[in-house]
C-alpha cells in the first residue's frame, strides 16, 4: 500500500531522531470509521515506556513531525490513549491513479520472492473421468495462486501430476473392456466397483466403430488397450477443459513413470536399507510410528499396487522438468 509506505518513511527517521528503535510489534492499518483518517499506527503505545513520556504525548510530537514532513499528509492526529491517526491529501491519492495508469499491468508486481523456486502442483485429478465442478475450483485456486506467486517474484513452476498407475486405472480398462463387449452383443460380469458413466460407453464405441474386432481379442490384451485409448481419451478432454478455462500447467507428470524408471524399487530398497520397513500380511509397511506418526503406513498392498502414501514419498525426489503426457 503506498500510503502505508509513505507513512513509514516519513515516521522512520521522526522515531530515529527521537533516539528511539522502530517496535517489531507495530501495526499500521486503517481505522474502522473513516472519520479517524486513512492510516492509524499504535508506535506511540509500544515506544511511550523507552521514551519516558505518556504515550499521547509522543504521538503528539510524532503527529506534529509528520505535518512539518510531508505535504502529502493533512493531518495527523492523537487518538484514544496514543494511537496517531493520519489523513492524506487528495492530490496524494490522485497520484496514486497516476502511478496505477503509469505502471499498467505490473502495477503491484513485487521482487519479495526473490526467485525463490516454488512448485504448485493443483487439479491432479484422476484420469478416469472427466473434470466435475470441484475439479474446477482447483484449478481456479490453484491458477490463482501460481500466477499471485510469480506476480510477488517467486519462480514458479506448475505441473499437473498423472495418478496414471494402479488399480483405479485398470478399474477404467476393465470398464471401457467390458462395454465394448457389452456393445458387441456379448453379456459379461460387470463388478459391483466399475466405472458407470456414460462416458464409458462413448469411449467403447469410439473404440468398436475404429476396430470391429475389438470384441474378438484375448481379455487381457483388450483391457490393456481399452485402458491405454480411455485414459488418453480423458486426458485429452481434461487438458481441453482446462485450456478452455484458461488453466495451463507447465509440466504433466506421468505416474507411470515412476514404476518404469525404477524409482519405486530404489526408494523402498533405500527405506529397507535404512531399516524403516517391514512386511506384513503380503504388503510392504513404512515403520513411521518410529518417526512421530500415530500408524505406521502401508506402502504396497497385498495385491501390488502402490498406495498414495508412497507414491508422494517418491514424488518429492523430482526435478522441475516435464514429464510425458
Amino acid at each position: 500500500m503506498r500510503a502505508k509506505k509513505h507513512l513509514i518513511e516519513k515516521l522512520t527517521p521522526l522515531v530515529a531522531s527521537m533516539g528511539l528503535a522502530w517496535p517489531a510489534k507495530t501495526v499500521i492499518e486503517a481505522p474502522r470509521d473513516k472519520k479517524f483518517g486513512d492510516l492509524a499506527v499504535n508506535i506511540a503505545l509500544l515506544l511511550g515506556k523507552d521514551a519516558g513520556k505518556a504515550p499521547r504525548e509522543l504521538a503528539a510530537e510524532l503527529a506534529a513531525g509528520l505535518r512539518a514532513a510531508s505535504d502529502a499528509i493533512i493531518d495527523a492526529q492523537v487518538a484514544g490513549p496514543g494511537f496517531l491517526n493520519v489523513t492524506f491529501s487528495p492530490a496524494f491519492w490522485c497520484e496514486t491513479v497516476r502511478e496505477i495508469e503509469s505502471q499498467g499491468s505490473d502495477f503491484g508486481r513485487s521482487s519479495l520472492g526473490d526467485g525463490k523456486k516454488v512448485q504448485v502442483e493443483y487439479v491432479s485429478a484422476n484420469p478416469t473421468g472427466p473434470l466435475h465442478i470441484g475439479h474446477g475450483r482447483g484449478a481456479a485456486v490453484g491458477d490463482s495462486l501460481a500466477r499471485l506467486l510469480a506476480f510477488a517474484g517467486y519462480d514458479v513452476h506448475t505441473e499437473y501430476y498423472i495418478n496414471d498407475a494402479g488399480r483405479q486405472m485398470r478399474l477404467l480398462g476393465l470398464s471401457v473392456w467390458l462395454r465394448v463387449l457389452e456393445l458387441a452383443g456379448k453379456k459379461p460380469q460387470f463388478p459391483e466397483d466399475w466405472y458407470k458413466g456414460e462416458y464409458i460407453i462413448d469411449i467403447a464405441r469410439e473404440m468398436l466403430d475404429a476396430d470391429a474386432s475389438l470384441a474378438s481379442l484375448p481379455e487381457n490384451e483388450g483391457v490393456d488397450r481399452c485402458f491405454e485409448y480411455a485414459m488418453n481419451a480423458i486426458l485429452n478432454g481434461i487438458k481441453k477443459d482446462l485450456a478452455d478455462f484458461r488453466v495451463t500447467h507447465e509440466s504433466w507428470f506421468s505416474e507411470r513413470t515412476l514404476v518404469t524408471q525404477g524409482a519405486v524399487q530404489k526408494t523402498f530398497q533405500r527405506l529397507a536399507d535404512a531399516g524403516h520397513t517391514y512386511e506384513r500380511e503380503g504388503a510392504l509397511w513404512f515403520r513411521t510410528t518410529e518417526l512421530g506418526d500415530d500408524k505406521d503406513r502401508v506402502l504396497r498392498k497385498s495385491d501390488g499396487s502402490l498406495t498414495y502414501f508412497a507414491s508422494d514419498i517418491l514424488r518429492p525426489r523430482r526435478s522441475f522438468q516435464a514429464g510425458p503426457a
